[in-house]
């Protein structure tokens, strides 16, 4: 499992925060096999950004997929939504990987079954939206007509608009993301069990 996003932006931290919400076992199935041979060996990494690392993402899950050889890839990253209804209100599952920062302008190396040997399974959560989308989902609602985004192109260019309770929900949406993981990938685990493995 990676958790993309930087750890220090709150609408961009869910990946990171929701790697602390896995249930991590790979070092315990090897190790003590008589109490955890049952689980699932799996890892965990919040990648962080080139900014902070020196490392490009996709560089970092790449050396670590072709170490740890792992059967499948979970990607968990934030993303920018094209629907104010949508902020902190989806989650987004696809088989086909991701490109972190695609949604923001700043597409780093895509993370998919191409470039890493191995199927990613991606989930995004919609944390922020441009504030041109967001002018637009405004005025239709206010009945004012449709109106394109890209109309609105150069007034707030590169204004990215998030909820006022952002830390809140990137909180209980990793913890949801965190513990979905969890439960699929330890079948017969309650929510009890991961609380209790997690604390």
């Amino acid at each position: 499992m990676v958790g993309l996003g930087n750890r220090a932006i709150t609408p961009d931290n869910i990946g990171p925060k929701a790697a602390d919400q896995t249930m991590v076992t790979r070092h315990l199935v090897e190790r003590v096999p008589e109490h955890f041979g049952s689980f699932r060996p799996v890892a965990a990494l919040a990648a962080g950004v080139l900014g902070t690392t020196g490392m490009e993402s996709g560089e970092l899950v790449r050396a670590v997929a072709e170490t740890l050889r792992p059967a499948c890839v979970i990607a968990v990253d934030a993303l920018a939504s094209r629907s104010l209804r949508r902020v902190c209100r989806t989650i987004q599952l696809a088989d086909t990987g991701i490109t972190p920062g695609s949604g923001v302008g700043n597409a780093r190396a895509a993370l998919n079954a191409e470039t890493l040997g191995v199927p990613v399974i991606a989930v995004g959560v919609p944390t922020v939206v441009d504030a041109a989308t967001l002018t637009c989902d405004v005025l239709a609602e206010a009945g004012k007509g449709e109106l394109n985004p890209a109309a609105l192109q150069g007034a707030g260019d590169g204004l990215i608009v998030t909820p006022k309770d952002i830390d809140t929900q990137v909180h209980d949406l990793a913890k949801v993301i965190g513990y979905g993981i969890n439960l699929a990938l330890h079948t017969g685990l309650t929510i009890e069990d991961v609380e209790l493995f997690l604390s």
